[in-house]
């Protein structure tokens, strides 16, 4: 199938400054020979017109279409200053759509960088769909992405941060496993940056990075009960208010829950739960909320604890969970304070040894904890939700050794604004139907 000079599918094309000339399906790929629309051309040393002197043909990759690959022959020009004094003889024309040696349009460059950026596709996926390399994905995403990640106007407009670590490298025997923090726009949801290392120093280095107007604009900050980032903040967002939110400190309750369950489990049946354990069928049980269990759920949390729990540790673990979600539970800061004044008095007077470091760990980030109601209940529920991303990331990807690349792709996935085009709907929706309470006879004209 051939067709030459053809202005729709130039149309169709739609590269600027380029013309289809012939077009053909060959092995189920269109080839299409295009050629640039300039007709005349001056030399750019002396501005004399140039002349035609040959022809050469480059062969690149384009977006498929309708379904099946494309690939362009570009019969470039090579044009000839006709001036004698001028120092150029011959250059070859260039344009905007088509790199020099490139393989790939720069459309298509575009279209690889969204679809690994935006869509979290894989490399290698993507580079198996154009038919090119690895390597040659990746230098177009690093091309197109680096100035959407370097944009200044990305970190504007941010008034609330939250900060949280995920694992970058699994351990090995030979190094430990590596960590990375993430800085996240609580308000907007986005990934503001990645730093290497969940250290005050590479978060205060990233933060003192920052200019004077845009962290007097912080005023809040949510983190998880970990002094590192707490001693960062100090100097640079000494006046924001840090807010440890329900999450994570119910998390560290949980936890006390868990870690009593399974003493006790040892010192009573001298083994790790099983499925037939009555601590470890109700262990669901114990970490859910005591307002969200349903009246079965009740009865086997009580029958639980009576059989499995002959000291009743597991019992008070679980209440001081429940004061402690007291605390969050609070309509005001007055009665945040009374509840979690009676958490102490519960976790100091029980003598339980894990209650009693909880106890302990709250009293430090007392003042951070009591916040949550002071900023009308900040949360860090944002930093988790692009925990969740960042994970999807490196699950899709198999795993990362490069942080440089690693970093690229979560910022293009997670804290970039794609500028894409919305297609629109092909079949709008339906009106709803709007309820009316008249009746039929009201609606019907009277008769005369």
């Amino acid at each position: 199938m051939g067709q030459h000079g053809n202005p729709s599918g130039s149309i169709l094309l739609g590269l600027d400054q380029f013309e289809v000339t012939a077009a053909e399906v060959t092995d189920d790929e269109w080839r299409l020979v295009v050629q640039t629309t300039a007709t005349t051309v001056g030399c750019a040393a002396c501005g004399t017109q140039a002349r035609l002197h040959a022809r050469r043909t480059v062969r690149v990759r384009d977006l498929p279409i309708g379904g099946r690959p494309v690939v362009l022959a570009w019969r470039k020009r090579i044009w000839r200053c006709v001036e004698p004094a001028c120092g150029v003889r011959t250059w070859t024309e260039r344009a905007a759509a088509i790199r020099p040696r490139a393989v790939l349009t720069e459309r298509a460059r575009a279209e690889a960088c969204r679809r690994v950026g935006k869509d979290a596709h894989t490399v290698a996926a993507v580079a198996r769909d154009l038919g090119v390399g690895w390597a040659t994905i990746m230098r177009a995403v690093h091309d197109h992405g680096t100035p959407l990640v370097d944009d200044p106007t990305r970190l504007e407009d941010v008034t609330a941060l939250g900060l949280d670590e995920t694992s970058f490298l699994k351990a090995t025997r030979r190094a430990p496993t590596r960590y990375v923090t993430g800085l996240v726009d609580l308000e907007q949801g986005r990934l503001l940056e990645v730093v290497a290392d969940r250290t005050r120093a590479a978060v205060d280095r990233w933060l003192h990075a920052r200019t004077h107007d845009w962290l007097a604009r912080i005023t809040t900050v949510a983190l998880d009960p970990w002094r590192g980032y707490a001693s960062a903040l100090v100097v640079p967002l000494g006046h924001a208010t840090v807010v440890v939110d329900h999450f994570h400190a119910i998390k560290l309750a949980n936890a006390v829950v868990d870690q009593v369950r399974r003493r006790t489990q040892q010192a009573t049946l001298g083994h790790r739960g099983r499925k037939r354990d009555p601590l470890y069928r109700i262990r669901k049980l114990l970490l859910a909320a005591a307002e969200q269990l349903t009246s079965r759920g009740r009865v086997r949390l009580r029958a639980g604890l009576a059989v499995g729990d002959p000291t009743g540790e597991v019992a008070v673990a679980w209440q001081g969970k429940e004061l402690l979600r007291a605390v969050y539970a609070a309509s005001e800061l007055a009665h945040a304070q009374a509840a979690l004044g009676r958490f102490y008095r519960w976790a100091d007077g029980v003598g339980v040894a894990e209650l009693s470091r909880l106890a302990r760990t709250v009293r430090a980030w007392e003042a951070e904890i009591l916040a949550w109601h002071a900023t009308g209940g900040c949360s860090n529920g944002p930093t988790e939700a692009i925990n969740l991303l960042i994970k999807n990331v490196k699950r899709v990807g198999h795993g990362f050794r490069n942080f440089a690349n690693y970093r690229l792709r979560l910022l293009l996935h997670c804290g970039v604004r794609w500028q894409t085009h919305r297609t629109a709907r092909l079949r709008g929706r339906s009106r709803p139907n709007v309820y009316c309470n008249w009746t039929k006879r009201e609606l019907l004209p009277e008769r005369s």
